[in-house]
């Protein structure tokens, strides 16, 4: 499908998200199972990281340029980029602004990261996503390196999930 209907981003190895309107979706779709392509439909609110986002840039942008930002005191990969975040970026309200409608590259991002192997990985959020996506990434099995969520998908256990993951980081 023509780059301006659908946005892509990379996820994993082998692994990649693809936004449009529903009919270039499911065409695209058909296509990939009809070539044996193993996919499968993500059920969101929004096309978010493609060109659907578009509306929503100026007023997001006037949101972010309202809070206070300064440059962030540990060094920070951009999933925009793929590289490491400058502190210009980090304090650019467009920067965030066009984060919403540009491809995600995670993969890409993740490989940064683990350039610098004496790391572990922390996922801060209400879920596991990205953790199960780092650990599909053949380097962080090379290197040894660990993935850990802090949460899970209960709310009602959040204090034993997130003592969890402090003991797994320290062990």
């Amino acid at each position: 499908l023509r780059q301006r209907q659908m946005g892509r981003s990379d996820s994993a190895p082998g692994a990649c998200v693809v936004a449009g309107a529903h009919a270039d979706i499911a065409a695209f779709q058909a296509r990939m199972e009809s070539a044996g392509v193993a996919c499968r439909l993500l059920h969101t609110s929004h096309a978010f990281h493609s060109a659907m986002m578009e509306p929503a840039l100026a007023p997001f942008r006037a949101e972010v340029e309202r809070v206070p930002r300064q440059p962030p005191r540990l060094p920070v990969v951009s999933t925009a980029s793929g590289d490491w975040l400058g502190a210009e970026e980090a304090c650019s309200a467009d920067y965030w602004a066009n984060h919403l409608r540009h491809p995600v590259r995670f993969a890409t991002a993740l490989e940064r990261v683990l350039d610098e192997p004496a790391r572990v990985l922390l996922e801060v959020g209400p879920r596991g996503v990205l953790c199960a996506l780092a650990r599909q990434q053949p380097q962080l099995r090379k290197l040894g390196i660990h993935a850990q969520a802090s949460l899970g998908d209960a709310p009602q256990a959040e204090a034993r999930l997130l003592r969890e993951a402090a003991g797994a980081l320290w062990s």
